[in-house]
């Protein structure tokens, strides 16, 4: 696990200077040592936080001959499999990392090596041979890449940050206003769009190979061709499924140093702690956060699952509003505006555990999967829907007229209009601020979010409605959201946070589930109770869903931080023109509409502090009071 960067120009060798640069920036990703290389039109970098091969592990690794060099952040967890079969065909490891798999799997089958990688990965391979530079990224987008071309220069890296090191990358750099439109809409900046213009996240499952005169952008995994055909009796999938699932975990317990658990007492990181401790030898470290609001206290759950597993169970209690004081340095981490106030809990559990051990399992993934969400389920039809049904051209007609009036009832017309705009009530569920609210507070943008989502909708290749909804999330609020703020605030503090949820083999099952086997009204995540739940203490099957989230409604209004709230009429989205101070005042005049829109007040708030930080060479060291009151004088 590590941070890597690097730079590829066949017209203009980059000197070391400018790959230092880069490497040192992200050294929080890997304290344990660092690696820097250059050869002709290629520079290569990285950190490493050492997990597999302690001491043989430093990157760039090389082939026999040396032909072939990678830099590599992630886990390759079938790797004894692959180093077992790559010798066989007379290929010799000196080290014995998973990294070294790479570049021998690479010298066997070039680009088609990626589908026989079960792992989470972002890496750099250098052909000296051809010539030419390979980079991917996993399946699911667990690890990140991010890119950018300047005339005949390429810089990649796994952080955003490093690019911005690059003088004649950063002075050319404009804010993507569209991209901050959909951060407004989504609570993040989705697919492989950032918030500069020209710079660019590697999709999920994609590829980039760069050569002198070309470059070639290719999806080498498609989650719409992996439905996996149904077969087989009830108890037979239950089964398949509790394999595949034990597998997962199994291969993630692969490490030369303890792997730990973060145990929430909810179902999906339960799992993942039984099913660990069972191929543990001694007791798994698990790690609980708990929350100073009851209603969002887990830890007698988390307690009941450690006790039952037997685990070495340590907790931390959270008070957010201490932690609220980093949000700066928590959005300097994550490069990109995160709207999900769990970034905040993340932070914290994530640095808490880093006290202890190296690497953490999680059980991120699991409601994305099998059905965890109520926004997956059909929410009805409408009254105003159900009243315009008959009449799908009138409804169509008076939708933009009632636009003026009221969006909701705007867009039930639409929804009213036909079957093409069923995506809509999806959209609707999910973003924050919608196209009229960003006209109110004045932003010049409307963002690629409705696009987006109907492109999404509508590739969907099966008729299942909640596997549309899921398909749908996979792609976007999964990798840019849930992934992205875990990799970046767990990275922070220099721990590895491995997904099981996350194996390809999972994803290929839970697409062959119909919704109701993954959900009903009354039930979540049917299947894999089925297959698993057993495993569990029965008050963890039975009890109230509570998402790894924090009271948003109470923390805005709170006189902590309320001043603050009411000070962004004049911060500095507004001095750059991209938010009109009357329609941030009309969410933020009184404690009664901050709560009100709680939600479209945070993401205020965050786009706020991160115009403030995005471009700092250096951790800032303010806490968010001392950032605000540099330029705003509080009411």
């Amino acid at each position: 696990m590590c941070g890597i960067a690097g730079i590829y120009d066949p017209l203009r060798p980059p000197r070391p200077e400018q790959l230092h640069c880069m490497v040192s920036i992200q050294q929080h990703r890997g304290p344990d040592g660092s690696g820097e290389w250059l050869n002709g039109p290629v520079a290569l970098g990285m950190r490493r936080l050492a997990i597999i091969d302690l001491a043989g592990g430093d990157q760039p690794i090389f082939n026999e001959d040396r032909t072939v060099a990678v830099v590599f952040n992630g886990e390759i967890y079938n790797y004894v499999e692959l180093r077992r079969e790559l010798a066989r065909s007379g290929h010799v490891f000196q080290t014995q990392s998973d990294t070294e798999v790479l570049v021998h799997l690479y010298e066997e089958m070039g680009e088609a090596m990626l589908p026989r990688l079960n792992g989470m990965f972002g890496f750099a391979i250098w052909d000296s041979v051809k010539r030419r530079v390979f980079l991917a990224r996993d399946r699911m987008g667990v690890k990140p890449m991010y890119y950018a071309q300047r005339g005949s220069r390429w810089y990649f890296a796994s952080e955003l940050k490093c690019l911005l090191t690059q003088s004649e990358l950063r002075n050319s750099l404009e804010l993507d206003e569209d991209s901050l439109a959909d951060f407004l809409r989504l609570s993040y900046i989705p697919r492989d769009r950032t918030p500069y213009r020209g710079v660019f996240k590697l999709l999920p499952g994609h590829s980039l190979m760069l050569e002198p005169d070309h470059s070639v952008n290719r999806q080498w995994w498609n989650l719409a061709e992996e439905q996996e055909p149904v077969s087989g009796s009830h108890q037979s999938r239950r089964e398949q499924l509790a394999e595949l699932f034990t597998d997962a975990v199994r291969l993630r317990m692969r490490s030369d140093v303890p792997v730990a658990s973060f145990l929430s007492g909810g179902l999906d990181s339960s799992l993942v702690t039984i099913v660990a401790q069972e191929h543990s030898s001694i007791p798994l470290n698990t790690f609980t956060l708990g929350f100073e609001h009851t209603e969002f206290d887990e830890t007698p759950y988390a307690r009941a699952v450690a006790e039952h597993a037997n685990t070495r169970h340590r907790e931390s209690l959270s008070r957010p509003m201490h932690a609220l004081e980093s949000l700066p340095l928590m959005l300097w981490h994550m490069d990109e505006p995160m709207g999900d106030s769990s970034i905040i809990p993340n932070y914290l559990i994530t640095r808490f555990a880093s006290q202890h051990v190296k690497v953490c399992l999680s059980g991120l993934g699991g409601d994305e999967l099998f059905g965890g969400y109520s926004r997956y389920l059909d929410p009805g039809i409408g009254r105003i829907r159900k009243l315009f049904a008959p009449l799908p051209s009138t409804a169509g007609a008076l939708s933009p007229l009632m636009s003026r009036f009221s969006y909701s009832w705007s867009e039930e017309l639409r929804l009213a209009s036909g079957p093409r705009h069923d995506w809509r009530g999806y959209l609707h569920r999910l973003q924050v601020f919608h196209s009229k609210a960003l006209s109110d507070v004045g932003f010049p943008a409307q963002g690629r979010t409705e696009g987006l989502i109907e492109q999404l909708w509508n590739e969907y290749p099966g008729t299942d409605a909640v596997s549309r909804r899921q398909f749908v999330d996979q792609h976007t609020y999964l990798p840019d959201q849930i992934l992205a703020l875990t990799d970046r605030m767990s990275m922070a503090n220099a721990l590895e946070v491995r997904v099981p949820f996350m194996d390809y083999r999972l994803v290929r099952f839970s697409q062959g589930l119909t919704s109701l086997a993954k959900q009903t009204p009354h039930e979540f995540k049917i299947f894999l109770k089925a297959a698993l739940g057993d495993k569990c203490p029965p008050e963890i099957l039975t009890r109230r869903k509570w998402g790894f989230d924090t009271p948003l409604a109470r923390w805005v209004t709170r006189p902590e931080l309320f001043p603050w709230i009411q000070s962004l009429d004049a911060g500095e989205a507004v001095r750059r023109g991209l938010l009109r101070a009357k329609g941030v005042r009309t969410l933020t005049r009184t404690p009664e509409a901050a709560h009100r829109a709680a939600r479209r007040v945070w993401n205020l708030l965050v786009l706020d502090v991160w115009l403030r930080v995005h471009a700092r060479r250096n951790a800032p060291t303010e806490t968010l009071a001392e950032l605000l009151e540099e330029s705003v004088c509080i009411r």
